[in-house]
């Protein structure tokens, strides 16, 4: 029988709308990339009866199931108790949890008792007898529980340890996405255990070209199955091999996550598929060099760091997007000296040095304004590299010589002492615009550092 994942959400504050379900994208994603299919999503209430039958049915199917939520300690975290009803098991404590939550809120209390004592001692009072710290901890033991026929899935990040199951093929993770992601590892490779069906699978993002232009450029791939994505300025293309060609107990290769590599090797693979797949992958980056990127940004700041570089943005209409985004990735202060959100033509005088004489003639959306955004935020910061964004969001301020969604980005290297500008026009409305003109400058800044300048290939091409 063909396995694939069957996936529960459980939990009322997620079918209410008052939690914002991550999970399902993050798990659906994951399996994607790693050739695995996920057959059927569902969102469950904390209701008994649902939930159980729910469960039944997807391990009737024959599919792995795997269970997000319910694994705290409060009384509607239901996952233990109903696995153990449907078993006819009982809980019992996993030992390596049960020690984490012991010391935990053992050394929890005795903090929180010294600055009782503390208190009591300052206001010369006794100190108070404890009574709330055994029952804390018994309720909060509740959360490391799992039925005893059950195999524990460490829980590096929280305190409830995830279940699987063997004898029916079940996955229980938490519901919080840091845990799962911390647990993900380990459940993966439970499932590479259980022989589930797999597929040649390629994902191949392009920055800056449109769906409907990359559609007309892919070749015909009889057995391969296309799906795309929009990305922020751009899309991700989606390969698959057909049914006729899945996998079954095959070991995956490494994942290289720079450059979203995510295919098993032709050894292993039907060749027939692996092919197609390579080469359609083969004419994409040849059609579109240097636009074939997981994340321009991450390369940026990657390419910054192993040449002693630092970077610094100025924005208007960005609205601090791109600092934002920058500063999203994890050690990146050793390259980024700061952002200069200069939304107000007084703001862009006062921080960045821009002429308002400048400004008054040539407008605050100018290749002229972007130029000296950037060469100010350069001279201001002190770094090496400078991007600025000036444009028109929208819906209003547009002109006809410059509608909403015209945008100048302006790239300056100090070392060289050199601005190039381009003006884009993304008439997306003020989110995707934003994201567009973040994207596409991040794009050409990339470019221009590990390119080969010569070529001049699009957006870099665009920069005068």
């Amino acid at each position: 029988m063909r396995k694939g994942v069957r996936l529960c959400i459980t939990g009322s504050e997620v079918m209410n709308g008052f939690v914002l379900d991550r999970n399902t994208q993050f798990f659906a994603s994951e399996l994607y990339a790693r050739g695995y299919e996920l057959v059927e999503s569902r969102i469950l209430h904390d209701d008994p009866e649902q939930i159980l039958s729910t469960w039944r049915e997807f391990a009737a199917s024959g599919d792995i199931v795997v269970n997000s939520g319910g694994l705290g300690p409060t009384s509607d975290d239901l996952t233990v108790d109903l696995l153990c009803e449907w078993l006819k098991d009982t809980a019992v404590y996993d030992p390596h949890s049960e020690r984490r939550t012991r010391y935990f809120f053992e050394r929890r209390a005795r903090e929180q008792s010294d600055k009782d004592a503390a208190r009591s001692a300052a206001a010369g009072m006794p100190k108070a007898a404890d009574k709330t710290r055994p029952l804390s901890i018994e309720v909060a033991l509740r959360q490391t529980r799992l039925p005893s026929r059950a195999r524990a899935i460490k829980n590096t990040v929280g305190l409830a340890p995830g279940i699987f199951l063997p004898e029916i093929n079940f996955i229980a993770l938490p519901g919080f996405p840091e845990e799962i992601r911390g647990m993900w590892k380990e459940a993966l490779g439970i499932m590479e255990s259980l022989s589930l069906t797999r597929r040649v699978t390629k994902i191949i993002p392009v920055w800056g070209v449109g769906e409907s232009q990359l559609f007309t450029q892919l070749p015909e791939t009889p057995g391969v199955t296309v799906g795309v994505h929009a990305l922020p300025w751009g899309c991700r293309l989606f390969l698959r091999s057909g049914p006729s060609t899945a996998l079954r107990d095959l070991p995956l290769t490494a994942v290289n996550e720079r450059d979203n590599t995510r295919l098993l090797s032709a050894v292993e693979a039907p060749v027939e598929a692996a092919d197609q797949i390579e080469s359609v992958a083969a004419q994409i980056a040849a059609r579109y060099p240097q636009q074939v990127v997981e994340d321009p940004l991450a390369e940026v700041i990657a390419y910054c760091k192993a040449n002693a570089l630092t970077l610094s943005v100025a924005e208007s209409c960005t609205g601090g997007l791109a600092g934002k985004q920058i500063t999203d990735h994890a050690g990146v202060s050793a390259i980024f000296k700061g952002s200069a959100v200069t939304y107000a033509n007084e703001a862009k005088t006062a921080l960045l040095g821009v002429d308002p004489t400048l400004i008054a003639a040539h407008g605050a959306v100018s290749a002229e304004c972007a130029a000296a955004m950037a060469q100010g935020a350069a001279q201001r910061f002190a770094s090496t590299l400078s991007l600025a964004f000036t444009g028109i969001a929208g819906p209003d301020g547009g002109t006809t010589d410059k509608p909403v969604g015209t945008v100048f980005v302006a790239l300056h290297d100090a070392r060289e002492n050199q601005t190039w500008v381009a003006r884009f026009l993304f008439p997306f409305g003020r989110e995707r615009f934003r994201g567009a003109t973040v994207a596409c400058g991040f794009l050409a800044l990339w470019q221009y550092l590990a390119g080969d300048k010569s070529a001049r290939v699009f957006p870099l091409s665009e920069f005068a």
